[in-house]
């Protein structure tokens, strides 16, 4: 290749080309329980939509409900991956692999919100969040039907005699927000250092191509999300589907959390389909009640995460 500045465009062209292909045909999963929200500054403020109460009949003046400063905020980061070839490559028509490599470089950059977002889903069993509790935690405060303070789980562990396994998630994401968030402030683009006289090729004899994007992925309401190390089992799902349906406002009413959707990793995918769509409980050993009617047949929507492990 004659390394003349038409031909630098033109492979600058196919570079981005593919990266850009690469970027939007990625397939990907965070958007099926993540609030997508557009950032302005370097970080972002979140209310705390469950501490409103719901409506009351009019009787007499309006009774006012003054909204809680109560907030949680996400931090927005920089993400960046650079790659390079040298000038003698190019010159030698060795460069075949360019494109492979900027597609690749989309498909990282599509995939990012998923990584940050199961990071975030792993580690929440351990991470404290706005009311002071892990995000996935034994007790946390909620009030029962009278208005009464109380706790309420959205962690399960496997009984006695149970094993723990590859980690499985009950969400709701028919809400305002939804149980995490990912956050964009710049997009990521590929951004090319080729000009001939650029200082980077003039030092390094390097033509030199970079990604990068102002993001960051955050918890958003826990009651909206429950965690479970526990077998993937109708028992189980039904158990854990109960707990957060208990969750209510400071009122008492209770907040109609539903689970529609089951998140889970390759591990459990076998499992996941037989809860979802199978018939029959097949999960007990004993003979005698292996064969009962299924209750969590229908209930969720499969959505399988493979970055979960």
């Amino acid at each position: 290749m004659e390394i003349t500045i038409p031909a630098l465009q033109t492979l600058n062209d196919g570079v981005s080309t593919a990266y850009n292909t690469a970027f939007w045909d990625a397939p990907t999963v965070y958007g099926e329980y993540s609030y997508d929200a557009s950032s302005t500054g370097p970080s972002e403020v979140y209310p705390r939509l469950d501490l409103i109460s719901g409506l009351r009949e009019w009787i007499g003046a309006r009774v006012i409900e003054r909204l809680s400063l109560t907030t949680f905020s996400v931090v927005n980061k920089h993400f960046e991956k650079t790659i390079s070839i040298d000038r003698d490559q190019l010159e030698d028509d060795k460069y075949g692999f360019l494109a492979p490599a900027a597609q690749q470089l989309g498909q990282n950059a599509a995939h990012l919100p998923d990584l940050l977002t199961t990071q975030l889903l792993l580690a929440g069993h351990t991470t404290k969040t706005y009311d002071g509790q892990n995000f996935f935690d034994a007790a946390h405060p909620t009030y029962d039907l009278t208005g009464k303070a109380t706790t309420v789980a959205n962690y399960q562990t496997p009984n006695t005699g149970d094993t723990a396994g590859q980690p499985w998630f009950l969400m709701d994401t028919t809400k305002v927000l939804r149980p995490l968030i990912w956050q964009r402030r710049r997009p990521f683009a590929i951004i090319p250092m080729v000009a001939l006289d650029s200082e980077i090729v003039f030092k390094t004899r390097e033509f030199v191509w970079g990604v990068d994007g102002r993001c960051n992925a955050g918890f958003g309401l826990w009651h909206l999300a429950a965690m479970s190390t526990a077998p993937l089992t109708p028992q189980y799902v039904m158990a854990l589907r109960a707990q957060v349906a208990a969750i209510s406002r400071p009122d008492g009413t209770p907040m109609g959390i539903v689970p529609n959707i089951l998140v889970h990793g390759p591990a459990n995918a076998a499992a996941a389909i037989k809860v979802t769509t199978g018939e029959f409980d097949t999960s007990a050993t004993s003979p005698t009640i292996a064969y009962e009617p299924n209750p969590a047949k229908g209930l969720l929507r499969r959505v399988e995460n493979p970055w979960i492990r």
